[in-house]
């Protein structure tokens, strides 16, 4: 019966430390990621002014949306390959 409780202990750990991991910290090179992917999707770099951003965070991904004055609206997903740990990787597509 102990092992039921330390399985059932550890599962609740990881489920609170992935939901930290991926919702509760701080995201600021998560977003500067996102950008840059984004920045290279509209095929404008640097040059592109930045109208509006919004985003959205959940315990398996990021998605935000940028909109380029000139170049539309590129929405990026940034995911972990293993939920709560490894480095974030970036996809950017047009909506």
């Amino acid at each position: 019966m102990k092992v039921v409780w330390v399985v059932a202990a550890v599962f609740l750990l990881l489920c609170l430390w992935t939901v930290y991991a991926n919702v509760f910290s701080n995201d600021l090179e998560v977003r500067s990621m996102a950008e840059l992917a984004a920045r290279a999707k509209a095929g404008c770099g640097e040059k592109c002014s930045l109208s509006h951003m919004e985003g959205s965070r959940g315990a398996f991904s990021e998605t935000l949306d940028f909109d380029f004055r000139g170049a539309g609206t590129i929405s990026v997903t940034c995911r972990r390959p293993y939920i709560a740990f490894g480095s974030y990787a970036c996809t950017a597509s047009k909506p």
